[in-house]
């Protein structure tokens, strides 16, 4: 990585901090890179986040993000975590394309390839200082329902071939291994904490269900979806609320996109406690969105697709959570992240977020197939 930021081409840095600053004649005077928080949820790997901050002759400061996406080979087009989606996404204009409402992409100044790897250069968002409050969660959700239901009322859903589909169903059946093993995983004891072993058959009783929420899913009407907005990938401000990291984004169902939004903050900090709460604000949030922008449907069709999603995704965190507990390589992440010196609590609340958003949800999904 260090080797490839020697390569930034310093006629062109100009060029982007005078488009930052929107001033035509701005030179730079000083310049430095660090590398900043890049995410690990989805443990793909092969992405580079740097902010580049610096000063102007005049003494004014500038601020850009570049991401670096890396090649990974035989990676088809297709695969939900696709390595160059978020470059295509944003060379191609579809962002430019986005219907009208109070959700916007960030602003990309420059899109470059390479033999290896494709150059995002984008806004430096400033993040809000406070934590995101239950009213604020309804406001960002209700932006969303704004955003899909755009598409489910005659916004054309983009088809570009790189684009993914039905993310939550295509992340599923790569599981089969981790199920098919857990009794061997269940024989280390930080397993043992994350999935207790009284929870083991109903689990398993969820996972050969999968395939009959994903065909719920295909059943319900379809839009375009981000697939991974939570709070990291949002900056929330009064009038609009800009989402980033469009990696994932593709087609799905009414009400997979506010999946991460309850399924990912009480995984990262906010109490279990909370879950409940969060689920009835974003939830209804959603609907006001999708009633704003005119879709006059069923809301419970919104209330399946979001339910399935959410098993769906409890699913694939039963993997995540065991390969991090397991490797013992990814403990001081893990300790960094929850500010906790003890694996043993970690493992203890990867059991309490999994009660909620794949226990509880798929007794709620049991009840709303059909």
């Amino acid at each position: 990585m260090e080797q490839s930021l020697q390569t930034i081409d310093e006629h062109v840095l100009p060029s982007l901090v005078r488009q930052a600053l929107a001033d035509p004649k701005a030179e730079i005077a000083t310049w430095e890179i660090e590398t900043i928080y890049g995410g690990w949820g989805g443990a793909v790997g092969g992405t580079a986040l740097y902010r580049i901050t610096g000063r102007t002759e005049q003494g004014k400061p500038w601020s850009l993000v570049l991401k670096i996406l890396y090649e990974r080979l035989g990676e088809a087009e297709t695969s939900p975590y696709y390595w160059r989606r978020e470059y295509e996404i944003y060379r191609s204009g579809l962002l430019d394309q986005l219907p009208e409402c109070e959700l916007t992409p960030p602003t990309i100044y420059h899109c470059v390839e390479f033999a290896d790897s494709c150059w995002i250069w984008m806004e430096a968002i400033p993040a809000a200082e406070q934590a995101w409050t239950l009213d604020d969660y309804r406001t960002v959700a209700r932006r969303l329902g704004q955003f899909s239901a755009a598409y489910l009322t005659g916004h054309p859903i983009p088809d570009y071939p790189w684009l993914a589909a039905n993310w939550h169903c295509r992340i599923t059946p790569p599981l089969a291994e981790t199920f098919d093993r857990l009794d061997e995983y269940l024989q280390h004891p930080l397993v043992q904490r994350t999935l207790p072993l009284d929870e083991k058959e109903t689990i398993l009783e969820i996972w050969q269900q999968f395939e009959r929420y994903c065909a719920g899913l295909a059943d319900l009407p379809q839009t375009l979806c981000h697939y991974d907005a939570f709070q990291r990938n949002m900056f929330h401000r009064p009038d609009h609320t800009i989402l980033i990291d469009w990696a994932l984004a593709g087609l799905g169902a009414i009400g997979e996109d506010i999946v991460p939004m309850v399924a990912l903050p009480p995984y990262f900090g906010m109490p279990v406690s909370q879950a409940e709460s969060l689920d009835q604000a974003v939830f209804a949030g959603y609907v006001d969105g999708l009633r704003d922008a005119g879709w006059q449907g069923d809301a419970q069709l919104a209330r399946r697709g979001y339910v399935y999603g959410m098993v769906l995704r409890g699913l694939a965190g039963v993997k995540q959570d065991i390969g991090l507990l397991i490797d013992e390589s990814r403990h001081p992440m893990l300790r960094r992240e929850y500010h906790c010196d003890a694996i043993e609590r970690i493992a203890d609340r990867f059991a309490d977020v999994r009660r909620f958003r794949l226990i509880q949800m798929a007794a709620e999904a049991r009840q709303l197939l059909i």
